[in-house]
């Protein structure tokens, strides 16, 4: 079976540094990934980005514009019967205060720490998804937007 998930992720950026988690499995396997998760029936993308950073990080964000869509599917953790495939939204977003970073009230599952990453170290760190190095080293705004938000 498979599970389609809409997961808004949210790039914040002081910058030079990206704002990634940086999680860890019982395997000793570490891994850095955007702040984001799923998008809740009834909530807009943008709501959904502004939540999750708000549990993840402990941060408040505006959220500026859809930056790209990627999509990845993996086999869910605790059914290996049922893969997942994530369509995930990157927006940027902009910090409304200054920030150190902490973790958020509701950590996601495995999330260790909250950390600035320079874009020159991505190269050397395990993303997930893998592919995130080249988009976050040259991400921009498309104009027009891409993302026009609920349209009732």
């Amino acid at each position: 079976m498979i599970i389609s998930l809409n997961i808004a992720k949210a790039v914040i950026t002081d910058g030079q540094n990206i704002l990634m988690l940086m999680k860890e499995y019982d395997n000793g396997h570490t891994l850095y990934t955007l702040p984001g998760g799923r998008q809740k029936a009834g909530e807009t993308l943008e709501e959904a980005v502004v939540r999750e950073v708000h549990e993840e990080v402990a941060a408040t964000v505006n959220v500026l514009g859809l930056l790209g869509v990627y999509e990845h599917s993996h086999p869910a953790r605790k059914d290996p019967e049922i893969t997942q495939h994530h369509v995930e939204f990157a927006f940027l977003c902009e910090l409304n205060e200054p920030y150190d970073p902490v973790m958020g009230h509701t950590p996601d599952p495995h999330q260790v720490s909250v950390e600035w990453v320079s874009r020159q170290s991505l190269q050397k760190l395990t993303l997930h998804p893998e592919e995130l190095e080249g988009f976050l080293k040259a991400f921009k705004l498309p104009d027009p937007p891409v993302y026009l938000g609920h349209i009732s």
